[in-house]
């Protein structure tokens, strides 16, 4: 039987985790990617800039609690978004790069190759709606949010941030510029938390700070697995029926915003 051609309305990108890789993330998000397929919204999977040098792997066990796996062979696909300095504090410039090298170029970082290559010029057409990331991804995702537009001149409608924690920008206070200090209330694209109750990676703690941090802008999904993004079918249907919504809320939003153009246009005999 034939492949059938899924007519895309738009894209979602996904950011990985530290020591993961975009092909690791497109591998361990299977059923999410079909079901987001089946609302014509096209998952895309960027790499991380940095690629890991040996000396800044964990340990094997850890790379297992970080959701990584492999061997030497694998080396080239372990990446992050950035790495921290003796003092714990890192730069997030780079990371917004390689976002902004998609959005202006449509270029994504090659893992084996480490050379940005062009992707299909046809995807362009499609609008970004919204961001999922996972533990250092789903912290960069939660990072961008609020100046997402202001960033990349487009807008997001929603993000998605699994095993996601806040920046501490007490040691980066240049980075504070990044989140509202409303609670959320003034930024536009809704976020989803998603909160592994067995998370000993992230920990409840950090993951629940962010999420009240955004509360006003925000809903919360439990599972009760670890520190992973669920596979099961419950956890995924209960994830897409929200972008759903928030995609028709979007929508909803945009259409009373061409009704109040056009009534102040027959106010003012236009």
């Amino acid at each position: 039987m034939a492949k059938k051609n899924i007519e895309y309305t738009a894209r979602v990108v996904f950011l990985h985790g530290f020591t993961q890789s975009a092909s690791a993330f497109y591998a361990k998000t299977s059923a999410l990617r079909k079901k987001l397929a089946s609302l014509k919204l096209k998952a895309v999977y960027l790499n991380a800039p940095i690629q890991l040098t040996p000396a800044q792997l964990p340990t094997t066990d850890s790379l297992s609690r970080f959701g990584a796996v492999g061997g030497d062979d694998d080396l080239v696909k372990y990446r992050a978004w950035w790495i921290k300095n003796p003092d714990n504090t890192y730069e997030i410039d780079s990371a917004i790069e390689s976002v902004k090298k998609y959005m202006d170029e449509n270029a994504i970082l090659n893992e084996e190759s480490g050379e940005y290559e062009k992707q299909d010029e046809e995807d362009t057409k499609l609008p970004i709606k919204g961001l999922i990331g996972f533990s250092q991804g789903a912290c960069f995702a939660g990072a961008m949010v609020h100046k997402f537009e202001e960033l990349f001149g487009a807008p997001l409608d929603f993000a998605v941030l699994y095993s996601g924690f806040r920046i501490d920008t007490s040691l980066m206070p240049e980075i504070k510029k990044y989140y509202t200090e409303d609670d959320g209330e003034s930024t536009k694209a809704r976020l989803l938390h998603v909160v592994g109750e067995l998370d000993t990676v992230v920990g409840e703690d950090r993951a629940y700070t962010f999420y009240e941090s955004s509360k006003k802008n925000s809903d919360l999904l439990k599972h009760p697995g670890g520190h992973f993004v669920p596979n099961s079918k419950l956890l995924v249907d209960q994830v897409v029926n929200w972008i759903q919504q928030e995609e028709k809320k979007a929508e909803e939003k945009k259409d009373d915003s061409v009704d109040d153009i056009l009534a102040m246009m027959d106010k003012v005999g236009v």
